[in-house]
């Protein structure tokens, strides 16, 4: 019974770590392209196409590596993907939710316009006083 539990423990692992590493190799890739989008002003609404083009091969091999686990765990391909799918989704929009906050964090302020000078009023100029007899 508990070699049974340890062959299944064992399993397991191993299967988990059929994911670890593209999983590795993808978030490394984010931070890699957020330092590259930071060097070369990246907008942030261009962000995530960056993204997607600089870590496609990472994120392809993550998502099959998804797939392919789901599915040995009994899940139906159709799901496994659309599961992959959405985890990675969470994955780019922690990264772009990032990269627009340093962004945004890094702008110079907008500069206030200049004051304009205000009108002399009335109480600005000196009073006449009456002459004393």
């Amino acid at each position: 019974m508990i070699a049974l539990l340890g062959a299944t423990a064992i399993y397991l692992i191993a299967g988990q770590a059929a994911i670890a590493a593209p999983r590795t190799a993808f978030t490394a890739c984010l931070k890699t392209a957020d330092s590259t989008a930071t060097s070369q002003k990246v907008a942030g609404d261009a962000y995530e196409a960056f993204v997607r083009t600089t870590c496609s091969a990472q994120l392809g091999t993550l998502r099959s590596a998804m797939v392919n686990f789901n599915v040995k765990n009994g899940m139906s391909r159709k799901d496994a993907a659309t599961d992959a799918d959405l985890m990675i989704d969470d994955y780019l929009a922690s990264s772009i939710d990032h990269y627009k906050f340093m962004v945004s964090t890094n702008e110079p302020p907008p500069k206030a316009p200049a004051p304009t000078p205000a009108a002399p009023t009335a109480s600005a100029t000196p009073a006449q006083q009456p002459k004393s007899e």
